[in-house]
């Protein structure tokens, strides 16, 4: 199993750690500490050593951040994880605030009207974070910056993994990394830029054709870099993670050097350096002002580069969503889920995905933990199952399966809300208003230059004209054989990053009733260009096309609600998933999969 079921966090241990913290604090003479989930790459996950926040205050979440007073401590977290942090901190230690309705800026204002001081850690904050901080905060708050507190008193903390960094061939990345290199190069010469520095792994590993296994589900070696307007790269890293089939892979083009002489190398970089401040630790502006180092903010240029896949990662990843749908299929079609004496429990369904998977030949590893909820577990929008929390699913119930696979040819994210039997009038209509979210996404046709910003309501519309809405983005960025979730373009009101051809993207919206159900209908798209010949005026027409491959349950579709078009667009993906799909299948797999998909 890739997954474990284990505990990850109990909120007991809150209570000692946390004046443990503030004992350091006092020492210190510091009034409040920031911890964040970050690590110094600043990407979405991190490794066990990294996971301080979760060390300190239990919560397990992708996302969020902590301040501690000295008498005082708040976790604030965004609407995915809401009930999650409500479930798995001490509330009598730690008050949830939710973002964004929630600040910290009101919050350090509101508590701090004399002087105090704020500490941070420089290596784990964004230049943009602190900066809008310093902008925002009382006069009388001064910030200071320390080595990371956490560290000092989290005994047996973990040790960094010294697994190696592997290349990634040209079958899967369709682009040598010189080449990649050389586009780079010539980005930062046209903007005047002498060098870029990048922090994040999974731009590195973009870049160079790389990959790893320090952060396990998202295949990347933990490293920094930086790449020059002639299109040469400088590679940090321990050593211990590179051997001669690497220094062979990477060539003559990347210099590479011990990831703790890092900083010192910047401080002798030349000419006008290059940052993007929403991705940067505030700890290399401070090396570069320190040694009179120019540089200005400009996004990461490998970003855009990546998020629109090439002809070879698109084929890939088509060939990749056939392969995760036929395990997904196998698993659907053995649970049995419709029968009156249906009996398993959460980490048993995710045991069984698993196993189909695994049986693929083909699977490197589970692209995210699997989200499998059932009845009041499913309504937690980042549920992940362990021995405590697993629930046995009862006849009448609805179950939540978010997962996904990384293979070398793709990474895939599919949700599926199947139904134990008959379900409620409500639920029936909840998840149709949901599933009709995601066709008029699945549907639409939009023109060139619109971002996710202008995109996300279409998903939400059904559910808005019955007042019902969900509290996370209709989707995010895909990468191929990379992160699960990965920018810069999303479906979300706050996204403002145009949607261009070849651009992978999930497409799931949902709805979750608290502590009774919920439901999530998820497959991942890309944008293609419409040809002028099917554009009427002759505008630049844009479009999505389905990857995911895997039937959407009838049973809890309310026919009388769709529209003919949404009949007919549910009836051809089912025709083309059982095109795609039966070939590779079993016997009884072929026969579930022939009555999954028949006409509605």
């Amino acid at each position: 199993m890739f997954q474990t079921f284990d505990e990850k966090t109990i909120p007991e241990t809150a209570k000692d750690r946390i004046n443990s913290l503030r004992e350091k604090m006092c020492i210190q003479n510091i009034d409040a500490f920031l911890i964040t989930r970050n690590d110094a790459h600043m990407g979405e996950y991190v490794s066990e050593r990294d996971k301080r926040l979760e060390w300190l205050t239990s919560f397990t979440g992708s996302a969020g951040y902590c301040i501690v007073f000295k008498d005082q401590a708040f976790l604030f977290v965004d609407g995915r994880y809401t009930l999650q942090a409500e479930n798995q901190c001490d509330k009598n230690i730690f008050k949830i605030l939710n973002i964004p309705k929630d600040t910290l800026i009101d919050c350090i204002n509101k508590k701090f009207q004399k002087s105090a001081f704020l500490a941070y850690d420089p290596w784990l904050h964004t230049i943009e974070q602190i900066e809008e901080i310093q902008s925002k905060k009382n006069e009388s708050i001064e910030l200071i910056e320390v080595d990371n507190l956490i560290d000092k008193i989290w005994i047996n903390q973990p040790v960094s993994s010294k697994d190696l960094m592997v290349p990634h061939i040209l079958k899967y990345t369709g682009q040598k990394h010189e080449e990649k290199l050389r586009v780079i190069g010539n980005i930062l010469s046209h903007a005047g830029h002498s060098d870029v520095i990048l922090t994040q792994p999974d731009s590195i590993a973009w870049a160079l054709n790389t990959r790893g296994t320090d952060l396990i589900q998202t295949p990347v070696a933990l490293c920094f870099a930086t790449i020059n307007s002639k299109g040469i790269a400088n590679l940090f890293i321990d050593q211990k993670k590179v051997d001669k089939k690497l220094k062979d892979h990477l060539g003559s083009n990347v210099k590479l050097h011990d990831i703790k002489y890092f900083s010192s190398f910047l401080e002798t970089l030349t000419g006008l350096v290059r940052i993007d401040k929403q991705r940067a630790p505030i700890a290399i502006k401070r090396i570069l002002e320190k040694a009179k180092v120019a540089f200005s903010y400009d996004i990461d240029p490998v970003l855009n580069l990546r998020a629109c896949k090439n002809q070879i990662e698109l084929e890939g990843s088509i060939q990749a969503h056939i392969r995760d749908g036929a395990a997904v299929v196998e698993f659907l079609s053995e649970i049995q889920y419709t029968s009156a004496d249906f009996s398993k429990d959460e980490i048993e369904l995710v045991k069984h995905l698993e196993s189909k998977r695994y049986a693929t030949g083909k699977l490197k590893n589970i692209s995210f933990d699997t989200i499998c909820g059932s009845g009041p577990n499913a309504a937690i929008i980042h549920y992940r199952v362990n021995n405590k929390s697993n629930r046995k699913i009862s006849f009448g119930d609805i179950v939540l399966i978010d997962s996904g696979g990384q293979y070398l040819d793709g990474t895939t994210d599919i949700t599926r809300t199947i139904a134990i039997g008959p379900v409620s009038e409500e639920v029936m209509q909840a998840n149709t208003l949901v599933l009709k979210g995601m066709i008029a996404i699945s549907s639409l046709k939009f023109p060139k230059g619109l971002s996710g910003r202008d995109i996300d309501a279409i998903a939400r519309q059904y559910l808005w004209s019955e007042g019902l809405d969900f509290d996370h983005g209709t989707g995010h960025g895909v990468g191929s054989f990379l992160s699960v979730h990965e920018g810069p373009q999303a479906l979300s009101r706050q996204n403002n990053v145009p949607l261009e051809p070849g651009m992978i993207i999930s497409n799931e919206p949902g709805y979750y009733k608290k502590n009774s159900y919920g439901i999530r209908i998820e497959n991942l798209i890309y944008v293609r260009e419409i040809s002028k010949e099917r554009s009427r005026d002759g505008r630049n027409m844009m479009e999505f096309e389905t990857l995911t491959m895997a039937p959407i349950d009838k049973n809890i579709i309310e026919c009388s609600l769709l529209s003919e078009l949404e009949k007919k667009w549910i009836n051809n993906y089912h025709s083309i998933v059982y095109k795609k799909l039966n070939p590779i299948l079993t016997k009884s797999a072929q026969k579930w999969l022939k009555t999954a998909c028949e006409p509605i």
